[in-house]
């Protein structure tokens, strides 16, 4: 194997071995300080599986997981790690010090967790913590769509979590290994496909990147993907103006806000943002496009098969590229369309290998081969709009997504804001009204955050907002933005006023009884 000079050792390399081993291990928390000592990390005690870095630059990497330790502490700031090891540790010594209440407040019946290729160990340890029996704890993902950076996730590292749980007296707790799922209940046949061949490159040139299972088999076929190659903005935006109503652009998570403007299109996400959503159709716009300059030809290479056996030390960042597509192709329920607005090395190269690429039809039991996916007229498209269910469930979607306990009030609102247009497509005024009510509330929380204090008079303004803002939610059964509001504006209050409002409302509220 081939040593690299310190310069080109990737940062998203380094700062996987941090996140993931150096600090989220759970030999980690078994040490020192809630840090991996450099003999463990150098000697090779993690295991090839666990810790793919090459050995003779494992030093190096730990010296910039010093200096960036160092610059931490000049900056008084912890990171992710940091925060969940002080949680653990807070824990431990809860159960030690009132095991009585530790059952009563923190302990869950059931946690069922999903996306848990995004965490590493020590997170899952939380899991644990809070569930703490057999079967109290359900956990649900897909290692191939680990798209956060600094996750190195594999299913075996939770088992590793449950026989550090369980000690040498409580093996019950260590969890079964994983239940497979191969029937794709979401997408059909030729959305599959198109998936495959990208998971193909993903274990072909990064072995060990996640674990390579039996491909998802759809219950029908369906059509192929499209491509719309060097498409104009102004041809795409009225496409989505008149014969695809609904349908969803996912492209780079930056991207998203300026295509949104560009395309006076509210339904963009970015691929991270939508994760865990389902959509009926789906264009995936310039992601080859957007690919790094740096990357573009290693990108064209790939696909033409051109790469060395070095190509994943060279460019670690394609592996988070490829998982990045499979998240977004798998978004699809019934239509996928690639769109690449401009020229570029590996857009120009993707479509080609789209269109071209042979790969076996599942679905059939002779061999007959067909392209990935195939040319589309941007222009000449059948209406393929959605229906005002389809619109009312997407808006659904969006809804409760916004209402999720950990989206910032910033997404939440961006998704309240597709929640409206599919809501009004859907010509469904109750739910109109229902999530813009939800819209002002989470508007409000988030204008006001800003202010650092408040005059008399503004305060007087904010409380009263505040108590129409209330009612509203209430009248619509929004509980959860109730009760966010309601702790936003308690600490301007008088203590007599917050006595009544946790007396009188907030306990009815957590406990469902306001009518």
């Amino acid at each position: 194997m081939k040593q690299y000079p310190k310069e080109k050792i990737s940062a998203l390399i380094a700062f996987k071995a941090i996140r993931t081993l150096i600090k989220g291990s759970i030999e980690a928390f078994q040490s020192s300080g809630g840090i991996l000592s450099k003999d463990c990390f150098i000697s090779g005690r993690l295991g090839k599986q666990r810790c793919k870095i090459l050995h003779e630059n494992r030093e190096h990497i730990y010296e910039i997981f010093v200096h960036y330790q160092q610059w931490l502490k000049e900056q008084m700031l912890w990171d992710e790690c940091d925060r969940t090891g002080s949680l653990l540790l807070r824990l431990e010594e809860a159960k030690k010090s009132n095991s009585a209440v530790y059952e009563e407040k923190i302990r869950k019946t059931k946690i069922y967790i999903d996306e848990v290729q995004d965490y590493v160990q020590i997170e899952i340890l939380l899991f644990f913590y809070i569930s703490g029996r057999p079967g109290a704890l359900f956990l649900a993902g897909d290692p191939a769509q680990s798209v956060v950076e600094g996750t190195d996730f594999r299913f075996e590292d939770i088992r590793g979590v449950g026989h550090f749980v369980a000690g040498n007296n409580q093996r019950h707790l260590v969890p079964d290994k994983p239940m497979v799922v191969n029937i794709n209940f979401r997408s059909h046949s030729g959305v599959l496909n198109c998936a495959s061949a990208f998971l193909d490159l993903l274990f072909d040139y990064f072995p060990g990147s996640a674990r390579q299972l039996k491909k998802d088999v759809g219950l029908f076929k369906g059509a192929r993907p499209g491509v719309f190659h060097n498409v104009q903005i102004q041809q795409l935006s009225s496409l989505l103006r008149d014969s695809m109503q609904g349908a969803v652009i996912l492209t780079n998570d930056e991207s998203a806000p300026r295509w949104r403007e560009a395309l006076g299109h509210p339904l963009v996400y970015g691929i991270r943002e939508a994760k865990g959503l389902e959509f009926k159709s789906v264009i995936i716009l310039d992601f080859f496009g957007e690919i790094p300059l740096s990357l573009q030809k290693a990108w064209r290479n790939l696909l033409l098969g051109r790469e060395g056996p070095d190509f994943k030390l060279l460019y670690p960042l394609v592996e988070t590229h490829l998982k990045l597509i499979y998240t977004a192709i798998t978004r699809s329920i019934e239509q996928l369309f690639f769109a690449e607005s401009t020229s570029s090395i590996a857009g120009n190269a993707a479509m080609r290998w789209l269109t071209t690429k042979a790969t076996p039809d599942p679905t059939t039991t002779t061999n007959q081969y067909e392209a990935i996916a195939t040319h589309n007229n941007v222009s000449n498209l059948d209406s393929m709009m959605m229906t005002n269910d389809e619109f009312c469930r997407a808006g659904i979607d969006n809804a409760e997504q916004a209402e999720s306990s950990d989206t910032e009030p910033r997404k939440a609102a961006g998704y309240l804001d597709r929640a409206i247009y599919c809501f009004d497509k859907a010509q469904n005024p109750e739910l109109l009204w229902k999530a813009d009510k939800h819209l002002q509330s989470v508007q409000f929380r988030n204008k006001n955050n800003l202010m650092i204090s408040f005059t008399e008079d503004e305060l007087s303004v904010l409380i009263s907002e505040a108590a129409h803002l209330l009612e509203a939610l209430i009248r619509e059964d929004l509980q959860s933005e109730c009760l966010r509001l309601l702790n936003f504006v308690t600490p301007f209050l008088s203590k007599y006023t917050q006595e009544k409002l946790e007396e009188f409302t907030i306990i009815k509220i957590q406990h469902g009884l306001v009518p």
